[in-house]
């Protein structure tokens, strides 16, 4: 008996297991739907901690971080419709190495910031970063499955003029994104932490569904300028007005508006945030998209619409 009771010591009294070591995500990764891909990457995804960081979104853990943001911050101070911030971000989602974003950066403001931070990032942060962006794919594959984008995004197609891709259009999903500047539509990125992922008290899941999906479609569109004839009609005549710097803030509030419309079609209880913010920014341009669009478009060309929206925007520019 002692023996047996001996030996059953002896085994509870065994060392456990060491846990398996986690591994480090890889430093990009794609979730593919229908017509639309997730995207997050560690290059995109430290801009825009940084840059969150710059506007006092969010503080970062370490002194290698901070001292990164706090030159983000600078050169945000006069980034008013986040244009570089927005521009860098371009650069860095086409990257699929590290190589790669290193050289994307370099030349921009953000280039020496970016580059200190990178290593301590990639080393100590990636890992819990990655994992809030897959949270926020899992809300959205529950808000897109079972075939419910693909009747929203033939209707934008249609009401955008847009040749959606035969492969899923990407969309990058950050975990912050800076607030948008003093001059900016929306925030320059689709992110987890904000208004489209975060549920409301109360709220039905169709109507917080159709907000993600509102977020997910609009950022995913906005890509598509070249493939969708309306804008490609008001980059030329903005181009003509000698106002193309224009043409970035005049498409966004146009998706903007033009995804909201069609999400409420679908959803009536639904309210945009990206609209809300918008119109918050572009007062003036929303309020006559919100008389003129869509029904202006089914009696005129084109070209047309875009003469007269190009007019409004330019004669409202703050």
């Amino acid at each position: 008996m002692t023996l047996a009771l001996s030996g059953f010591a002896c085994q509870r009294a065994a060392a456990p297991r060491p846990a398996p070591v986690q591994k480090a995500p890889p430093p990009v990764l794609v979730v593919g739907f229908e017509q639309v891909a997730l995207r997050t990457t560690a290059w995109v995804e430290l801009h825009a901690w940084l840059a969150s960081a710059g506007r006092g979104v969010v503080e970062l853990p370490e002194p290698a971080l901070e001292g990164a943001a706090r030159a983000y911050r600078e050169v945000l101070l006069d980034d008013e419709r986040d244009e570089a911030v927005t521009r860098t971000a371009r650069v860095l989602e086409a990257c699929d190495d590290q190589r790669c974003a290193e050289d994307a950066v370099k030349g921009t403001r953000f280039a020496k910031p970016y580059l200190e931070a990178l290593p301590a990032f990639l080393a100590r942060h990636w890992t819990r970063r990655a994992a809030l962006s897959r949270t926020a794919v899992e809300g959205a594959h529950a808000a897109l499955g079972d075939g419910q984008v693909e009747p929203l995004v033939v209707r934008l197609s249609r009401d955008l003029a847009i040749d959606w891709p035969k492969s899923p259009a990407v969309v990058n999903i950050v975990g912050d994104a800076p607030a948008p500047g003093r001059n900016a539509p929306i925030r320059m990125q689709l992110a987890t932490h904000g208004q489209c992922f975060a549920g409301a008290t109360g709220e039905s899941t169709g109507v917080h569904d159709a907000r993600i999906i509102d977020c997910v479609l609009s950022y995913t569109t906005l890509r598509l300028d070249e493939r969708s004839a309306i804008g490609v009609a008001l980059a030329a005549e903005l181009r003509a007005l000698h106002h193309e710097e224009d043409f970035v803030r005049a498409w966004t509030a146009l998706v903007v508006h033009a995804v909201a419309t069609v999400v409420t079609g679908f959803e009536p209880k639904h309210t945009s945030p990206l609209r809300r913010s918008a119109s918050a920014a572009m007062p003036q341009v929303m309020e006559w998209l919100l008389h003129e669009w869509p029904a202006r478009m089914r009696g005129e060309s084109v070209t047309m619409f875009a003469k007269g929206y190009a007019d409004v925007v330019v004669n409202a520019k703050p």
